[in-house]
């Protein structure tokens, strides 16, 4: 039974494995032409497959990574496709040998290619050999163009390059102009290298003319012999409620801050928040923090703007210092941060985050005015002369007059503070009624922000991000419970369908979290908040901390 099971095993194991399948989209090419090769296998695979053996005979222009899937009521499939931009080196019958993804290796390929190479075709022992990072991106999206001259003589000290040129595109010039050595097919080459980024804004096919050669500002390789490209330019992929649109590479959210140790009414503080983007210019990074609020006072007193040029790309820096001033004791709640972006590497929505931040405003100290009386403490001496019997009387009688006037004074003062001890607890019950309505009214905002960006991650299907979120919606939810974690919200909510979904979503994140469906989740929590806004409604209640009435 056991050989059996074993033979089994042997003969149904290559269906089970991954194939993978190459194509070309032409076998007969020029020298000038652009080949793509497309590696396909019937799975989801994050590795980069091996392409250090195509450099042989092949120039690597660009490669794209796309994952595609198909969703039935049985089951969902899950395909990786590598697009692959090459040019040849070389002349003939050339051999795309196998490429290993993972364990598998592809079938090999042979491409018949005639004509002339570039090192060829210009001669004079000059040529452009150019590299781009990628033949399609979505608009204002980073694209780097990395210019390489080849020389057998050793270069002019003025040979410059000119910049590359794309329809509606901003250029920047990312380094300076860097010289090396290296071989290719068994000669030895000086290398002029520099490196361009490109933002086209303009969607459609175009073509990218390569860099040109000056020597004295002078060209030295005609305007028709220089380096082209298509490039496609891509619409962005969704649209964002507050209306911009952050293709990057990579995005950070950060603060820079000491919460005060002691809050008062009155008092401000400042609270740094820095965005830094690779791949964005400045000018395209959104306003962070938002200055509407019931609970405080904010105001925007500076906004820094960077960038930075480096061979890996344009790197941009959005700084701003906003100034905070509470305007009643209590819960000061900092509202949370969401950014949504665009990873171009790994083509998917995602969300930078900075958490909402709670502070305690103490309420001011009382002054309490002390009244201090103080009686002369004069020792009369009375003499035995019955001359001064007169100034005894007169004495006696002004210490009479100062006892009563002191006594009146002490019943004026008694009668003022207690006016003024009624009016300052009027006053805090007051205060108190104004802070319990700050308080719902930041609870009602802080959960239908956090409940627009669950729904969010729901509707991208993104399991990371709606785990984050649901956490912070229930925090607003269920004010009334303390809420860490998945499980907390599920004793908080008491449904069996939302313990079921969020057991569902848990699972997703431990096996496979790009197969989540996000509708089922979004619908139970819709159905949560309708549940909560007609209990509200059936509530007669005038104490303003008797529900947390819910914004539909």
């Amino acid at each position: 039974m056991r050989a059996f099971l074993a033979l089994l095993l042997f003969i149904i194991s290559p269906v089970l494995s991954a194939e993978i399948r190459t194509t070309l989209d032409r076998y007969a090419v020029t020298a000038a032409d652009t080949l793509t090769l497309t590696l396909e296998v019937s799975e989801q695979v994050e590795q980069r497959p091996d392409l250090s053996v195509l450099e042989t005979d092949f120039r690597l222009q660009s490669s794209q990574k796309i994952i595609v899937s198909s969703h039935t009521s049985a089951n969902r499939d899950v395909w990786t496709r590598w697009h692959l931009q090459l040019k040849p080196r070389n002349t003939g019958t050339l051999v795309i040998p196998p490429i290993r993804l993972g364990s598998e290796l592809s079938a090999p390929l042979e491409v018949h290619v005639s004509g002339r190479t570039p090192a060829q075709a210009q001669g004079a022992g000059r040529f452009m050999d150019s590299l781009i990072s990628q033949d399609q991106l979505y608009s204002h999206a980073q694209l780097l163009f990395t210019a390489r001259l080849f020389q057998q003589e050793p270069f002019e000290d003025s040979i410059t390059f000119g910049a590359p040129q794309l329809p509606g595109a901003l250029v920047l010039t990312l380094n300076e102009p860097r010289r090396y050595t290296t071989e290719r097919d068994g000669d030895k080459w000086d290398v002029l290298e520099q490196t361009f980024a490109l933002f086209p804004s303009t969607t459609g096919l175009h073509t990218l003319i390569g860099a040109s050669v000056l020597v004295d500002g002078e060209p030295v390789i005609a305007g028709d012999k220089r380096e082209t490209f298509e490039i496609e330019v891509l619409p962005a992929a969704h649209q964002n409620s507050r209306g911009y649109w952050l293709p990057s590479e990579r995005l950070s959210l950060e603060e820079n801050w000491q919460p005060p140790a002691v809050l008062q009414p009155g008092d401000s503080f400042i609270r740094e928040i820095k965005l830094t983007a690779l791949g964005l210019p400045s000018d395209a990074l959104p306003s962070l923090f938002s200055t509407d609020s019931d609970s405080f006072f904010a105001q925007v007193e500076d906004v820094s703007l960077t960038e930075k040029l480096t061979p890996q790309g344009l790197i941009s820096t959005r700084i701003e210092r906003i100034r905070i001033e509470p305007l009643g004791p209590g819960l000061l709640t900092l509202p949370s941060i969401d950014l949504n972006w665009w990873n171009t590497l790994a083509d998917r929505a995602s969300t930078a985050t900075l958490p909402s931040r709670t502070l305690d405003v103490q309420p001011p100290a009382l002054m309490e005015a002390a009244y201090d009386a103080q009686s002369p403490a004069n020792d009369v001496q009375p003499t035995a002369n019955s001359s001064d019997s007169n100034s005894l009387y007169a004495i006696i009688g002004l210490l009479a007059l100062l006892c009563l006037t002191t006594s009146g004074g002490w019943a004026y003062s008694w009668l003022q503070l207690r006016q003024l001890k009624n009016k300052s607890q009027q006053q805090g019950e007051e205060e108190e009624q104004r802070r319990a309505q700050k308080l719902l009214l930041s609870h009602q905002r802080a959960e239908r922000n956090t409940f627009q960006a669950l729904a969010i991650a729901c509707q991208q299907n993104d399991a990371e991000n709606a785990r984050l979120r649901l956490v912070e919606w229930g925090q607003n939810f269920w004010p009334e419970h303390s809420i860490d974690s998945l499980e907390a919200l599920c004793e908080a909510g008491r449904s069996q369908t939302l313990d079921f979904l969020v057991l569902d979503l848990d699972h997703h994140l431990h096996q496979d979290p790009y197969t989540w469906q996000g509708d089922l989740l979004l619908e139970a929590i819709e159905k949560l908040r309708s549940r909560r806004l007609r209990s509200d409604n059936e509530i007669n209640d005038d104490s303003p901390i008797s529900s947390l009435k819910m914004a539909s």
